[in-house]
């Protein structure tokens, strides 16, 4: 297997086609069960940081937890004034509200993951097509949280509990926008860390996670492996109004999002 040296992840692997990325992460863990949550990033020199992480970063030269906490209170505080905390009748529970306001583009602390690793796949070769992307997998025997738990805890309390872990944290949230169940959302956290892969507090034992490169050569193969076997791609992954106006802008051909 062809493997490539990265600044943020050491020798990784570099598969060639989607047979040699099964084989990748079938052969990583020996653990109980072969679960991981996972994330794909266009560009694998990119340190995996929230975009609230990154936000705050235009104007700070140094991000503390309390920084982070202080913004999201001020987020959910506006966002609850502009009437976004309530869903087809139902009142959202701050992290309910923070999963709605990241799914619509806000930078939130949550780090947007997926449990179908062909989603991540997509998301890591969508765009970028001239880097080479990242496939990134934290095993779950190595975080905190689980499938299917509602998070009905106040924001302040999430905080208090944040400052004992050293663990990123996970969570599966409702189906409170389309985007959410087409993509298999998964959300990761934690109190900001100074890992070198990034403000996600990962360890860096290589049993925790696994990280895979996929080149630009192979980038539009799998793209195309992910439409046409899979029906996998923009529309189907944003299927809602805005998913709609941007996969029928200007962008793209006519027919380009047909299959067929």
């Amino acid at each position: 297997m062809k493997s490539i040296k990265s600044n943020l992840f050491g020798e990784v692997a570099a598969p060639q086609n989607l047979s040699d990325l099964l084989q990748v992460i079938s052969e990583h863990a020996a653990i109980r069960r072969n679960v991981y949550l996972w994330r794909g990033q266009a560009n694998i020199d990119w340190p995996i940081h929230s975009s609230a992480y990154r936000r705050l970063a235009k104007t700070k030269e140094e991000i503390k937890e309390s920084h982070i906490c202080g913004y999201e209170e001020y987020l959910l505080d506006q966002a609850t004034h502009q009437g976004y905390r309530f869903e087809n009748g139902k009142e959202l529970s701050d992290f309910e509200l923070l999963a709605k306001l990241q799914h619509h583009g806000a930078a939130t602390r949550l780090i947007d993951c997926s449990r179908n690793l062909l989603v991540a796949l997509w998301f890591c070769c969508s765009t970028e097509l001239e880097k080479t992307g990242l496939i990134f997998g934290l095993h779950t025997n190595h975080i905190l949280g689980s499938e299917r738990s509602n998070e009905l805890r106040k924001y302040r309390e999430i905080c208090k509990e944040l400052e004992k872990s050293s663990h990123p944290q996970s969570w599966q949230p409702p189906i409170v926008t389309k985007r959410i169940a087409s993509q298999s959302a998964h959300f990761l956290y934690s109190k900001v860390s100074d890992s070198p892969m990034g403000s996600l507090a990962i360890h860096s034992d290589k049993k925790v996670y696994i990280a895979i490169a996929i080149e630009p050569s192979i980038k539009q193969k799998l793209l195309n492996h992910l439409e046409g076997t899979f029906d996998i791609s923009y529309l189907s992954l944003f299927p809602d109004i805005d998913g709609f106006g941007h996969a029928h802008s200007f962008r793209y051909e006519q027919f380009q999002n047909e299959r067929w």
